[in-house]
């Protein structure tokens, strides 16, 4: 008997699924690319329970007759090749799809059921993956394709799936990225009855652009163009001012013929010529299309089509490192960067040194500043109060006792003469850890005071952070800020923890719960449970703690006066713990005498 057999065609229909569907996004993409092949210049998109239930995608496109819509379903069959386009080149395929692999594989691992119409004809058809043939139905001309129960019959696959916010913020990422690549087409998509993203048609990439980001942040895009010719694509889209930036490279969209890829020659450029004008782990958006010859690029290299292959891939990174480059670059922008960067970081310095120094607390040296323990934050905390039994006692730590000449080195680093050596501070990493401290003990004990807001703050959420409201509001809550749902992507702020925001500094209520959104979409998964433990609790807050410890610190290359500098030493001395950042990295280095002389080979 033969040991190697012919897989039936529903295992392979379910192994191609692995490959193509990974959670309800991946549906989404699937069938509406299907419906721009279509010609369709509407599409509606339907959920329950962010797609992890229901999903219905509605479009007006050219429809299918009985026979095709039964032959859609069969394995590797399509309408947008045929056997003389294959053999002269598919690789330069002008749609979308065209492997024929996405609707069997849907097929194959959830319920599902199509309606379609063509303009002529008299009525629909509807379709079930039952063994039967199309019967009539009622409805419109184009498709409406309906699937139930993801991965009903893959109960491995369906486990990761994560909470329905977290698949609609997927989705909408998801439909937003070809929305840009369609500005012409009208996209609308409900969860639950409820409107999550309306983009109308619209002329232009930067209608589309103001559309998705808003009028704000449209204002800081710079529009980019490159004309191509037989040797190199056409280019064009837009990149951000330095001013706007990210922490992240979600925002930063390639697209290569109409379809979004992942490039790491694209990222890599955009990163270099974007060095010197964003300081490290900020990172710039980038709209940015590129338009080929057919036989110049390969889509046919990853399952989903998210990864091509370039005929001349030496031409990609210099062409979006110098196009980029000379928009970041002219005379007049040049000169309003520069003013901004340093008007930036000087009130940057100067409000850190009103939030950080203010009320600097008893000294650690004996030395009574006649203060009330006032903190960094300037909020009346002291990082030595009281916190939970695991680190109630201080930890044996050795002093800077009687300290000789201090210096700030490099604007990063304090250097401190002791008697027998020096110490190397990151004077970042200790404000960090002393931050840290304070404000994890007041999330822990659920004791954070809050100042009211005159006027509330409204923030406004992306399109991809707008599922996660609720969830964000909630964990604002939870780290003293008053903050609920205004409208339906948008949060309004109407109290702030003192902690966090200090009283004698400007509001970065936005920047802050901005952040926390952020957060939110990274790591919500990890830290949010329908099953709340004490441990997961611990976990959360010790991470929020982290993540506003770091937005608050002074940052490297921020300027300390003598003043300063002996304040922050004076809260290290107060910290529980101020020789790791919560982080882990080492806050401090000593440096003996006897290893000083032995560097220089002094007996």
């Amino acid at each position: 008997m033969s040991i190697i057999q012919k897989l039936p065609s529903d295992i392979v229909n379910r192994i191609a699924a692995g490959e193509v569907i990974e959670r309800p996004a991946s549906v989404i993409k699937e069938l509406v690319e299907n419906s721009i092949d279509a010609g369709a210049t509407e599409i509606l998109i339907d959920l329950e329970d962010g797609g992890c239930k229901r999903l219905t995608v509605r479009d007006n496109g050219c429809g299918m007759d009985p026979s095709d819509l039964q032959m859609a379903f069969e394995s590797h069959s399509t309408s947008k090749l045929d056997t003389a386009g294959f053999r002269e080149g598919m690789f330069g395929v002008g749609t979308l799809g065209f492997r024929g692999e996405a609707l069997p594989s849907i097929g194959s691992v959830a319920e599902v059921e199509a309606v379609s119409r063509t303009p002529k004809g008299e009525h629909a058809y509807r379709y079930r993956l039952d063994g039967q043939p199309p019967e009539p139905a009622a409805g419109e001309p184009g498709t409406v394709l309906e699937v139930r129960n993801l991965f009903s019959r893959l109960p491995a696959r369906r486990k990761f799936l994560r909470r329905p916010a977290t698949e609609l913020s997927h989705i909408i990422q998801q439909v937003t990225r070809i929305a840009l690549a369609y500005p012409g087409v009208s996209f609308l998509v409900t969860n639950m009855g409820k409107r999550s993203l309306d983009l109308a048609a619209c002329d232009t990439l930067r209608e589309r652009l103001g559309q998705i980001l808003g009028a704000d942040k449209l204002e800081n895009l710079i529009e980019v163009a490159q004309p191509g010719d037989e040797n190199s694509p056409h280019l064009h889209g837009f990149i951000s001012a330095p001013a706007l930036r990210r922490g992240d490279t979600r925002m930063q969209n390639f697209f290569v013929n109409g379809r979004w890829v992942r490039d790491r020659l694209f990222t890599a450029a955009l990163r270099a010529a974007y060095k010197g004008y964003l300081i490290p782990g900020k990172h710039p958006l980038a709209y940015l299309f590129f338009e080929f010859p057919a036989e110049a690029v390969d889509v046919n290299v990853h399952p989903t089509k998210s990864e091509v292959r370039f005929r001349n891939p030496g031409l990609m990174y210099p062409l979006v490192y110098n196009v980029v480059s000379r928009a970041l670059e002219p005379e007049d922008r040049s000169q309003e960067a520069a003013d901004d960067s340093g008007s930036d970081a000087k009130a940057g310095i100067e409000q850190a040194a009103l939030d950080f120094f203010a009320n600097p607390p008893p000294s650690a040296r004996g030395a009574s500043t006649g203060g009330s323990g006032g903190s960094i934050a300037g909020a009346g905390w002291s990082a030595a109060g009281g916190t939970r039994e695991a680190v109630e006692e201080r930890r044996e730590l050795p002093e800077v006792e009687s300290p000789g000449r201090v210096f700030q080195l490099l604007n990063s680093f304090i250097l401190v003469e002791e008697e027998d050596g020096i110490l190397l501070i990151d004077q970042h990493a200790l404000h960090e850890k002393i931050l840290f401290e304070g404000i994890y003990r007041q999330l822990l004990e659920g004791d954070v005071v809050q100042q009211k807001l005159m006027v509330p703050e409204i923030l406004a959420l992306s399109v991809e952070q707008a599922p996660l409201l609720e969830d964000g509001c909630r964990l604002l809550g939870a780290c003293g800020y008053e903050a609920e749902p205004f409208g339906e992507a948008e949060v309004a702020i109407r109290a702030v923890p003192e902690l966090f925001e200090g009283k004698r500094r400007k509001s970065r209520v936005a920047e802050i719960c901005q952040e926390v959104f952020s957060w939110l979409e990274r790591e919500g998964d990890r830290y949010l449970s329908d099953d709340e433990t004490p441990e997961l609790l611990e976990q959360r807050l010790r991470a929020l703690a982290s993540l506003m410890a770091c937005k608050r610190a002074v940052k490297a290359g921020d300027r300390l006066s003598p003043e300063e500098i002996d304040s922050l030493l004076e809260h290290g001395d107060l910290a529980m713990d101020p020789r790791n950042c919560p982080h882990g990295r080492p806050t401090m280095v000593r440096l003996s005498r006897r290893e000083l002389d032995s560097s220089f080979d002094r007996k």
